[in-house]
């Protein structure tokens, strides 16, 4: 690892480098005191406590007033950014296999980042964390990066409740996608009735939308297309719920065919 990468690492745990005039000046101050037992560092208290008790309180801390209050803080709330709304889209969309390849290249990455390394390759999906580097402060890092991603509300125990990147993947995936996913075939049908729910009001008797579903349904139930004789609309949405039981080859088709998705 390059000197500037540690300095960033180190500053990211809340050990910022110091100028070097500073600390000579304080270790020759310790000198001149015949003081053996003394730390000289730049602490930002506010990283490095919380990280350094993540697993368990520190009594080493408890004679630090600037280290108090820092310890034992809850876990970092979850929330629906952008960027794990756009994960979960991408799950939903894609087969088993794709999404396992997804989240674990999610960790291994995000893994990666938090250890310095300039790419994933040297986080093996099977090698444990604590192989690989991890103590509790960048098991922390990990954790807040991950949450970012995700959205979900992960405890700062992570890398040792899942010990290895192939475990934590597949932990994400039971919380990220808890009844499974929908098959890509069902996924573009919610997008559709997403669509539809949407419009606004003037566009609901539009008949140009209404006979289009008209005709997707019918040609998914093998009626060709609907009679052209007057007849009440279908409420949108409904038809869109109707699709739900379709097979997925025919149904995927049609929605491809009648409205663009290649």
């Amino acid at each position: 690892m390059a000197h500037g990468e540690q300095q960033e690492q180190l500053a990211r745990r809340g050990l910022p480098a110091m100028a070097p005039e500073l600390a000579v000046t304080a270790l020759q101050g310790a000198l001149d005191r015949d003081d053996v037992s003394v730390v000289v560092a730049d602490v930002a208290w506010d990283r490095f406590a919380a990280s350094f008790t993540a697993l368990r309180p520190s009594p080493l801390l408890d004679g630090i007033p600037e280290a108090a209050g820092t310890s034992g803080q809850p876990e970092t709330p979850a929330g629906d950014t952008g960027a794990s709304q756009a994960l979960r889209d991408r799950l939903a969309v894609v087969g088993d296999a794709e999404r396992e390849r997804i989240l674990l290249d999610l960790v291994r990455g995000t893994a990666a980042t938090v250890l310095g390394h300039r790419t994933p390759a040297a986080i093996r999906a099977g090698r444990g964390f604590l192989e690989l580097g991890f103590d509790s402060l960048t098991a922390v890092e990990l954790r807040n990066r991950l949450t970012a991603e995700t959205g979900l509300t992960l405890p700062t125990t992570l890398v040792f409740d899942h010990p290895t990147p192939a475990a934590l993947a597949a932990h994400l995936r039971a919380e990220l996608l808890p009844h499974g996913a929908a098959s890509p075939v069902v996924a573009e049908i919610e997008r559709l009735d997403e669509v539809l729910r949407t419009l606004p009001g003037d566009r609901r008797d539009d008949a140009e939308i209404t006979r289009r579903l008209e005709e997707l349904v019918a040609r998914w139930r093998g009626g060709g297309s609907p009679p052209t004789d007057p007849a009440p609309a279908e409420d949108p949405v409904d038809v869109a719920e109707d699709l739900a039981s379709a097979t997925e080859d025919d149904i995927f088709a049609i929605i491809q065919r009648e409205f663009g998705k290649q």
